[in-house]
């Protein structure tokens, strides 16, 4: 009678095991990601709710403020769409590429109309007292309250299982 329930039950609790497990590693939601460039590991992420959104930092020379725009475009491409800033000076485009608009506004400036894709991209958080955000579905967040300051991070879109999301710091939550 005993065997009886332990070849019921085996293959019962080796079911669960499985579909837990692949509940577990499964990569579901799609995130944008903060990847640590000396360890590979997941830094932070934020779920994706928008495929638009906006990296926002102060200039390290000029010390004005930069509004990069972009947007997720093929699967988990990113696209820049648009840029925003104050100076000419080092560092920031003086007019703009081939199919691009550029516009002068209210002692700004802008690239409208980028058509820039790429992968990923590298981000520097700087270990000075400047601005650096992320922006997405109308939340701002401070990545200097999360990211380590001094550290390189590769910022990309990616699919993250359960297991993957414990790694992180969910960066909308702070």
């Amino acid at each position: 009678m005993r065997s009886f329930r332990i070849q019921k039950l085996l293959p019962l609790a080796v079911s669960l095991i499985l579909i837990s497990s692949l509940i577990a590693f499964t990569p579901y939601q799609k995130n944008y990601v903060f990847i640590d460039n000396e360890t590979d590991d997941l830094a932070a992420y934020v779920p994706v709710e928008s495929r638009f959104f906006q990296i926002i930092y102060t200039h390290s020379i000029h010390l004005s403020e930069v509004i990069e725009s972009y947007k997720i475009v093929d699967g988990d491409a990113l696209m820049m769409t648009e840029l925003e800033y104050e100076d000419f000076n080092i560092g920031m485009p003086s007019n703009a590429g081939e199919g691009e608009t550029f516009v002068e506004q209210d002692g700004k400036y802008f690239i409208k109309n980028m058509t820039r894709e790429i992968p990923e991209f590298r981000l520097f958080v700087g270990d000075v007292d400047a601005g650096l955000s992320f922006s997405t579905s109308g939340q701002q967040m401070d990545l200097k309250k999360t990211l380590e300051r001094g550290k390189s991070y590769t910022f990309r879109v990616e699919r993250l299982s359960l297991f993957q999301l414990r790694e992180g710091v969910r960066i909308d939550e702070r």
